[in-house]
């Protein structure tokens, strides 16, 4: 009797619920990549702790490419770069759930990314589709997503695959604009990491 059963590894936790992926025997995942796996949570709203809309603005000053404002639903539906698609990556060493971001802005996608400029990383949009592939172990697009605190569902925090230790983050600056941004956590429980996202209104 032959059996049928197909080898399968977690990739990570989903809203609450455990993501299995089919082990990959070909060339493909032998070494260290990431590959798009089709799956996408999409038209999704990005909000901080404070509920404030995340927006990608990728023609402003570089310190203000995301920003979160205060937004009502029907600003929402009017307001470019505020609905996010989350595409879903099967990690060929699952360290969670990998995931990147991508939105459209002024009838352009773009996805976004992390740039490392000496010690200092920001948050940063590239024209372009999210890449099918990725090759090595450090990637700039992918984040890796697990629930804030144990159990609970509802916000999550994300780490760039650039750098472990580093997640996304918000902050609100010297002129009272809150920015998303790229920091070390101080610990586990630091509420500038925590973030949700719902379904576009």
């Amino acid at each position: 009797m032959t059996s049928d059963l197909v080898p399968m590894h977690p990739m990570g936790l989903c809203d609450g619920i455990l993501i299995f992926a089919e082990d990959q025997e070909d060339k493909d995942l032998e070494c260290d990549s990431w590959n798009n796996s089709g799956k996408c949570e999409r038209t999704q709203i990005l909000r901080n702790r404070d509920n404030y809309v995340l927006i990608a603005q990728p023609d402003e000053h570089e310190d203000y490419r995301a920003v979160f404002r205060l937004m009502t639903d029907q600003n929402m539906r009017n307001v470019p770069g505020t609905k996010f698609n989350i595409h879903i990556y099967e990690d060929s060493r699952p360290r969670g759930l990998s995931v990147a971001f991508s939105t459209e802005w002024n009838r352009k996608t773009y996805y976004m990314c992390v740039v490392k400029s000496n010690s200092h990383m920001k948050v940063e949009f590239k024209e372009g589709n999210v890449p099918k592939r990725i090759d090595g172990q450090t990637s700039n697009v992918i984040f890796n997503k697990t629930s804030f605190s144990q159990g609970g569902s509802q916000f999550y925090k994300f780490e760039t695959a650039l750098e472990r230790g580093y997640f996304l983050a918000f902050e609100k600056d010297e002129n009272n604009i809150t920015r998303l941004i790229v920091k070390k956590a101080s610990d586990e429980v630091d509420q500038s990491t925590e973030l949700h996202h719902a379904s576009s209104p």
